[in-house]
């Protein structure tokens, strides 16, 4: 099983986040600045070839407060950062999805757990 830590909670990808000017389409620094930080923690902890095999995902989201958030659009932007870190080739190739939210006053961040994927079919 492969274990990964992201110090801050996924930015949400929603339409809203990313925005046209100019008829260019670009990442609000906030966003920006998660996924640059994101890609950094990701490849300090994971140095090998992509998973390229059906996965199974277990993702504990560490929330500072109790404010509502909406955890479809946050675990979007982690499977594109997973792609982008080179963890994994595709995120087609996550076949279950276990997700927790957990509060923690003042405390933050993402734990991923990552094995293959027991097929039963």
């Amino acid at each position: 099983m492969l274990v990964l830590r992201l110090s801050q909670i996924p930015v949400p990808k929603t339409n809203r986040y990313i925005r046209r000017k100019g008829g260019k389409v670009f990442k609000p620094p906030r966003v920006k600045n998660w996924e640059v930080r994101a890609l950094w923690e990701l490849r300090q902890q994971y140095k090998g070839d992509p998973i390229d095999k059906k996965i199974s995902v277990d993702i504990t989201l560490i929330l500072p407060n109790h404010r509502k958030r909406d955890i479809d659009n946050m675990l979007k932007s982690l499977w594109d950062v997973l792609e982008k870190a080179g963890v994994i080739k595709n995120d087609n190739l996550i076949y279950e999805v276990r997700t927790v939210k957990r509060i923690e006053r003042g405390n933050q961040g993402v734990e991923i757990r990552i094995k293959e994927f027991a097929d039963s079919s």
